[in-house]
């Protein structure tokens, strides 16, 4: 039987560069989207809406705003919009109705092979994560990188003899069953949201339950990171501890996720996506407005 895929590309830039993905991920497919559908997560997505249509595969492609949130948008309680990712990507998977779920950033053009690796997780039952490159000054056409640009870093896992089979998650281009984003409630909201790490501490998550996963080098995205294009990116920041460097937000963050085997939400993601799939509307944010790392108001940060 052939499993069905959903595809979630999340962004909140102003120039996320839609057709790179969509062109690459048509080449991909070989234009057959029979189990395959995209959500776009899109911080920008009602001023978009007012513009010109982003255009693609009505019948496989959805195009929503991240659910309401402390850290921006309607229900935000900071002066300004802050990173929200895990947000956003919780948003896919309460939307997702298919077996199977992969998540891509922004601005990024797939490599040749990238889905049949994510195929190939699907056949045999493991998460799978991929590699990534980021570039600036990046031309492409039609789904195809035509002037390289310059390489600005990528995924050095290969280099340090990496295993196939491997816990670290970087997570700008994964796959893996709904399901077993569901068993650990989501990516963690409710710690990362604000400053990041939404990508190492899932997969930490996932190696907790005993979840089969796997790196898969072969599964990569080329990112381009121009800085005159990448405006619109959210605010984000950490906070120092007592003993630096040990002792700082991101670290606890780290500390947190391995002593979990579930993301802590102040939701349970299963209730929220059958209510959603429902019909019923995302509920207002219920997250703590107290910052877990010094109890401080998160509506206080600058």
């Amino acid at each position: 039987m052939i499993k069905s895929l959903t595809i979630v590309f999340t962004t909140a830039r102003l120039k996320p560069e839609f057709s790179w993905f969509f062109d690459s991920l048509d080449r991909e497919a070989g234009g057959d989207f029979t189990n395959t559908k995209v959500i776009v997560v899109d911080t920008f997505c009602e001023d978009r809406r007012h513009g010109p249509d982003i255009g693609w595969k009505d019948h496989v492609f959805m195009h929503t705003e991240p659910k309401p949130t402390i850290w921006q948008g309607e229900y935000r309680i900071t002066s300004e919009d802050w990173w929200s990712k895990c947000n956003a990507l919780n948003t896919g998977i309460t939307l997702c109705d298919t077996e199977w779920i992969a998540f891509v950033d922004d601005r990024c053009v797939l490599a040749h092979g990238w889905l049949q690796c994510v195929q190939d997780s699907m056949i045999h039952g493991y998460a799978v994560c991929g590699s990534y490159e980021k570039r600036s000054g990046m031309r492409v056409v039609n789904g195809e990188i035509t002037n390289e640009g310059e390489i600005l870093g990528g995924d050095v896992r290969t280099q340090f003899g990496y295993p196939v089979a491997t816990y670290d998650w970087y997570g700008g281009s994964c796959a893996l069953p709904l399901e077993f984003a569901l068993r650990v409630n989501g990516f963690p909201e409710d710690v990362c949201d604000g400053l990041g790490f939404e990508d190492v501490a899932f997969g930490i998550l996932l190696k907790n339950n005993h979840l089969p996963m796997r790196y898969d080098s072969r599964m990569r995205i080329i990112e381009d990171r121009t800085p005159s294009e990448i405006g619109g990116a959210l605010k984000r920041g950490g906070k120092k501890g007592p003993n630096t460097p040990w002792d700082d937000k991101d670290y606890k963050i780290l500390d947190i996720m391995r002593a979990s085997t579930t993301s802590g939400n102040s939701f349970d993601i299963t209730e929220l996506r059958n209510k959603v799939l429902q019909g019923e509307p995302f509920p207002l944010p219920t997250a703590d407005h107290s910052d877990w790392f010094d109890g401080k108001s998160i509506s206080e940060l600058e």
